[in-house]
């Protein structure tokens, strides 16, 4: 099976990417969704320079990686740059330009089609699906629940009606964040809309369909306070309900890593401090457990020893898989102070959840 894991360009998920042994990054079965966002502003850096992002892809990627490459819409990860990308003049001539030095590092990239409102008729729309079918031959589209039924529709006819015959399409549905007890009014909306997809897209010869979203919340502390807990993984349940009810179409697995799909700022949101808590991923048993402990007047590398601790110790550690995140989270255990961040521990809860999904659809042994 094909694991297509949709991220953004935080330091978090670096992190946890470039701990993954980089020749996994080259097998076909194992694709990105990127999309770019600006970097961390300093003061060396007040735009936070979306090239330095682009270039540190390259501590992970592959020459040979199959990467899909989108740009973000949300307005506290965008600046100058990224606006200019949506410039709808020329066929949105920008992000054609910027698509095509990201093609010459990585042969295998594929754009996704970007949207302004403000190209009305269409036209350029149309000129970008155009130029990206002729250059490259490969496109994808992404569709969001709470898009309006009738823009989707229109899009995809226009896609449909432009594309060279013999052009790879790619389809993604992007549920975004979903909690358990909504997994089936997800699933039937869902299921409608694929069905509907695959209905205007049937003359379409090369269409694979793809199902993103991701269980995690943007705040752990609105489930469960200042307690342990767990949370449940229910992208997986929600995928297999969806690749059980579809006709006719096969529908690929994504997720976002054990990511919300919200960005806090961090030195915002923790500006005031925050409670230790480390996250374990337990792929096997559809469940993401954590452990925290209050500071009080401790250093914070310190109170993540404790919980570290505490973490192994739970039957549910899972020791059979060997990776960075797991063995951090072991060499905490044992007193070692690897970092003292959320967003460190976020990439080693992300590190593990990958490793996991990629042994689960046997990517890797």
């Amino acid at each position: 099976m094909k694991y297509t894991l949709q991220i953004k360009t935080g330091d978090a998920e670096y992190r946890a990417l470039k701990n993954i042994p980089k020749e996994i990054f080259a097998n076909p079965n194992f694709r990105l969704l990127i999309e770019l966002t600006r970097g961390r502003r300093s003061k060396n850096d007040k735009i936070g320079d979306l090239h330095k992002r682009i270039d540190s892809l390259n501590d992970f990627l592959s020459s040979s990686s199959v990467v899909f490459f989108d740009i973000t819409s949300e307005e506290n990860l965008s600046n100058e740059q990224i606006d200019k990308l949506y410039d709808c003049q020329y066929g949105y001539a920008n992000w054609g330009i910027l698509f095509a030095e990201l093609h010459q590092r990585y042969p295998n990239a594929i754009p996704m089609l970007l949207f302004n409102d403000q190209d009305n008729d269409y036209e350029n729309f149309i000129k970008q699906i155009k130029d990206f079918t002729v250059n490259y031959n490969k496109i994808g589209y992404k569709i969001y629940p709470g898009l309006d039924k009738d823009i989707v529709k229109r899009e995809l006819k226009i896609i449909k009606d432009h594309i060279k015959e013999d052009t790879q399409l790619y389809i993604f549905y992007d549920q975004g964040y979903i909690v358990d007890g909504l997994i089936k009014m997800a699933a039937d909306r869902a299921v409608e809309y694929l069905g509907d997809t695959s209905s205007i897209l049937e003359s379409i010869r090369n269409v694979e369909y793809i199902f993103t979203s991701t269980s995690f919340p943007d705040s752990v502390t609105s489930i469960s306070g200042n307690l342990d807990g767990h949370i449940k993984c229910s992208e997986l349940s929600l995928y297999e309900q969806i690749a059980n009810a579809v006709e006719n179409i096969e529908v690929s697995y994504s997720d976002y890593g054990s990511i919300t799909p919200k960005r806090n700022d961090d030195a915002a949101y923790y500006g005031r401090g925050w409670t230790p808590r480390i996250d374990v991923p337990v792929i096997s048993k559809k469940q993401i457990y954590y452990y925290r402990k209050k500071r009080e007047m401790r250093e914070y590398a310190d109170v993540y020893v404790d919980v570290a601790q505490k973490c192994i110790s739970d039957s549910l550690f899972p020791n059979d898989i060997i990776c960075w995140g797991t063995t951090t989270i072991k060499s905490a255990a044992q007193g070692f102070k690897p970092g003292a961040t959320p967003s460190f521990w976020l990439s080693v809860r992300m590190n593990i959840f990958i490793t996991e999904q990629l042994k689960r659809l046997s990517i890797i042994k």
